[in-house]
């Protein structure tokens, strides 16, 4: 995700389905049919933001998913430079870096994440955060009118310490934003329907509030937990506004 700068041409309404295009006029039909574009964001402001899934790479055998390997086609497919990405080390707590610029060369692409963070926020045009997600629910989020962008690892554990809260107060902290001007999408995480949890996890959050709205028992001491269903209950106890919170279909 990264706010402004030049990106691919969406031909999606044109002849012949969607399709993503690199600088230079080369297809990669393959892999821009596996991108899930967050079109909230895209549409309410400066910005590139997408989530990808397993589908789209070009390795075989163990590594046939779209894995490390394919980093670089990925980067040549979404516009993105040499050197333009910021990761997070992402340790399941509440750690947030606030990105001013691109620390290393820029021909050189930073090779170690962000120590200690699961939450990226900037306001500089060209730096794009990632994070990395599999059950865990990734949290893109745009302030309209600064404009400003975070990207935020959520897992359990996270969501129980607050991460996603402190992104929303950091990017008041930085830039000004107000969590009314902000709008977020959650991405592809696990459903209610297959996250089991148990009684440690559920000490964990503390009663939170949203806890009834987000869990359903399955027996003494289990509950199914949707994650994604927390999150954006915190989003909205942090002051963005219900509409505003956008959950993609996967």
């Amino acid at each position: 995700m990264a706010p402004g700068g030049d990106g691919p041409v969406d031909d999606r309404r044109r002849r012949g389905g969607a399709r993503l295009r690199e600088r230079g006029g080369a297809r990669t039909d393959r892999l821009s049919r596996s991108l899930i574009p967050a079109q909230v964001l895209e549409e309410a402001g400066p910005v590139r933001a997408a989530f990808t899934t397993r589908r789209g790479g070009v390795s075989r055998g163990a590594y046939r998913s779209l894995n490390l390997t394919n980093r670089r086609r990925l980067a040549a497919a979404l516009g993105i430079g040499p050197g333009a990405c910021v990761e997070a080390e992402q340790v399941h707590g509440t750690g947030i870096a606030a990105v001013e610029r691109l620390p290393y060369a820029s021909r050189r692409p930073r090779r170690r994440p962000i120590p200690g963070v699961d939450a990226l926020v900037t306001s500089e045009r060209g730096i794009w955060l990632v994070i990395y997600a599999a059950d865990c629910v990734p949290v893109l989020m745009l302030d309209v009118k600064t404009p400003a962008i975070a990207a935020v690892h959520a897992g359990w554990r996270g969501v129980a310490a607050g991460v996603v809260p402190a992104a929303v107060a950091r990017m008041r902290e930085a830039f000004g934003s107000a969590p009314r001007e902000c709008i977020a999408v959650l991405g592809p995480a696990i459903g209610g329907c297959c996250y089991e949890v148990d009684a440690p996890v559920a000490r964990a959050m503390g009663g939170a509030a949203w806890w009834p709205r987000a869990a359903r028992p399955t027996g003494p001491g289990r509950w199914h937990l949707d994650l994604r269903t927390a999150v954006h209950e915190q989003l909205v106890a942090s002051g963005v506004p219900a509409r505003r919170v956008a959950t993609v279909p996967y």
